[in-house]
């Protein structure tokens, strides 16, 4: 390379460097990731601030890991808190802070609602398909084709062989009728008419006198396909004319009667169509047409029998079985209802909140919102008041908002009058024994444990009892979902529903039996969900609706003691899901040895 080249290559070079500090120099941008970091996160002072993006109350002054969850902390934004002083119920956040949270919003839509209603059922025969086949006339059994429940005739088919003195006195009269049939035709009309009427056919009666002689036994045959469901006679038994020799069953067609609980009536009628499944065949869905809803209530259970007609031509259905169906219905005729995700609503005893986003081109702030809820529509919930159609609610992400609201003494969850000073910092998160100002201190909250503890309904004490009972199962299942044991957990299942089967429903008023009936067809289809269930995950998508109905079931009527209500927002999909315990310590069910101390104690419930 010469002289000449080589100082073209530098100049170049130079003039690159140059464009370059032209172009990037006097931004105003920090040149140093360090310095980046303390201008976006740094507090008053200067220092800079750590925080968990699964607990925002978290704040440490250097790197490291989350004292709850083990995750690594992040700098904390900084959020201009002026933004929403004008209103007590917005926290205003940065998109940083929102991508951290994971905020995602929907917009509250009005349309039809449509309820899916679960009822469990048992198949069975199809009355207007069975048949007795009878005796045609009196004898002895001599021969049985058909030896044991459970066969299979085909229309036709010879079934037992008699011996009928009475055929044979019958058979002689009619060849003596037939010799003088010349000369007294009406008599032999009359002795071949008589064998008919003994279901005799006019082949075999032609074939006896064809024979000349009288026969001694003759085979009765069955005029309907199908299985034999009962037997009634044993070779060697003498029957008498319309004595019930088998009873027939077609099951090509069957039906599958289902139990639907009171609340649900309204939503079914017949020609509605149901989908099932039976335990025999998993993973298998069958369908049917609900011909017949009983008109009386069940006065015990509060139930009534829906029956639906099944296609069976497989044979895959087989009486008894029991089966779980469930029927789509519209809610209020039809009519448009302002719904809402199920995730989007947060609840402690009656105050049901959401988090509404309010949005321009500048910031994103949310306000908590309270709301009058309606009946739950699948993964939905009917708004009866507090929302507006096109409004946009946090569907996820929410439960690290109200952290911050908390923090900010702003509208929360625990936090009912914003502005006063009352927040004591959030929610108890049980950070691994470090002392928290508000551990323990449920002085304020008064009147919200009154109505999680069974306030709104005085149940009589021997109910109470039972539920307490039905809780300590649940506490087992509890903990065999911490220890990661899915067989123990099934097991624990099992003897909930055992529990709750035990459970005297009569000891309740008319208005709390409809109510646990509702808690209760949650309860028992979750719990038979957990006893099915072919892995341990499984098992806690089911531990999340069958906790909210048992604590449901709590706050309305009751037990003696002390529980813990506690909260993990990484549950159940990062939506987050509630629990009960026994303990104060945090032993998170859905999470087990990943993030066993992964959550925060919301309420201390004492009865």
């Amino acid at each position: 390379m010469n002289k000449r080249t080589l100082s073209t290559y530098i100049a170049i070079l130079v003039g690159g460097i140059f464009i370059g500090w032209l172009f990037f120099s006097g931004s105003g941008e920090p040149s140093d990731i360090n310095e980046h970091v303390q201008e976006q996160h740094t507090d008053e002072e200067g220092n800079i601030v750590y925080t968990c993006s699964m607990h925002p109350n978290v704040r440490e002054d250097e790197p490291g890991n989350c004292p709850i969850c083990g995750m690594e902390l992040i700098p904390v934004d900084n959020v201009d808190e002026n933004d929403s002083e004008e209103d007590p119920y917005a926290l205003t956040m940065t998109a940083t802070a929102m991508k951290l949270a994971e905020v995602q919003t929907t917009e509250v839509r009005s349309e039809p609602a449509i309820k899916e209603s679960r009822m469990p059922g048992k198949v069975t025969v199809d009355e207007r398909r069975t048949a007795v086949i009878p005796a045609h006339f009196p004898g002895r059994i001599e021969k049985l084709y058909l030896d044991f429940t459970g066969a299979h005739v085909e229309q036709g088919d010879p079934i037992a062989s008699v011996y009928a003195p009475e055929l044979v006195s019958a058979q002689k009269e009619l060849l003596e009728a037939y010799e003088r049939r010349e000369s007294n035709p009406r008599l032999y009309r009359a002795a071949r008419q008589k064998l008919i009427n003994w279901e005799i056919s006019e082949t075999v009666i032609d074939n006896i006198i064809e024979d000349g002689e009288p026969r001694r036994n003759f085979d009765i045959h069955s005029h309907r396909s199908g299985y034999v469901t009962t037997r009634h006679v044993s070779v060697g038994d003498h029957i008498h004319f319309a004595e019930p020799i088998f009873e027939v069953a077609d099951l090509s067609s069957v039906w599958v009667e289902f139990e639907a609980y009171e609340n649900d009536l309204s939503g079914l009628a017949e020609g509605d169509s149901v989908s099932f499944t039976v335990r025999s065949h998993p993973g298998e869905t069958y369908s049917g047409q609900i011909t017949y809803i009983d008109p009386i209530l069940e006065d015990r259970l509060r139930t009534a029998t829906v029956r639906a007609e099944a296609e069976n031509a497989n044979g895959d259905l087989k009486p008894n079985m029991l089966a779980k169906g469930t029927v789509s219905s519209s809610v209020a005729g039809g009519k448009a209802q302002l719904q809402v995700p199920a995730s989007a609503v947060m609840w402690t005893g009656e105050r049901s909140l959401v988090y509404v986003e309010n949005s321009n081109s500048e910031r994103t702030s949310f306000s908590a919102r309270q709301v009058l809820l309606g009946q739950r529509v699948g993964n939905f919930y009917i708004i009866k008041e507090g929302l507006e159609e096109g409004e946009r609610v946090v569907v996820h992400g929410n439960f690290m908002i109200d952290s911050a609201a908390q923090l900010a003494d702003k509208l929360s969850m625990m936090n009912p009058e914003p502005g006063t000073g009352a927040n004591t910092g959030g929610h108890d998160h049980g950070s691994m024994g470090e002392e928290s100002s508000d551990k323990g201190d449920y002085s304020e909250h008064t009147d919200m444990r009154s109505e999680i503890s069974g306030a709104e309904s005085e149940a009589p004490q021997e109910f109470r009892d039972q539920l307490k009972s039905a809780i300590e199962v649940y506490l087992e299942l509890k903990n065999a979902l911490v220890e990661d044991d899915a067989e123990l957990a099934s097991k624990s299942a099992q003897n909930l529903l055992e529990e709750l089967e035990n459970m005297d429903m009569t000891l309740l008023d008319q208005e709390q039996h409809n109510r646990w009936m509702e808690l209760k067809e949650t309860l028992n289809g979750e719990s038979e969900n957990i006893v099915e269930a072919q892995d341990i995950d499984d098992q806690r998508e089911a531990f999340f609706p069958l906790s909210e109905s048992l604590i449901e079931s709590v706050r309305e009527f009751g037990v003696d003691g002390v529980l813990y209500y506690q909260y993990c927002p990484m549950a159940n999909d990062n939506d987050g899901a509630y629990w009960l315990s026994e303990e104060e310590e945090i032993r998170n069910p859905y999470q087990g040895e990943d993030m066993l101390g992964c959550g925060e104690t919301i309420e201390e419930i004492e009865f």
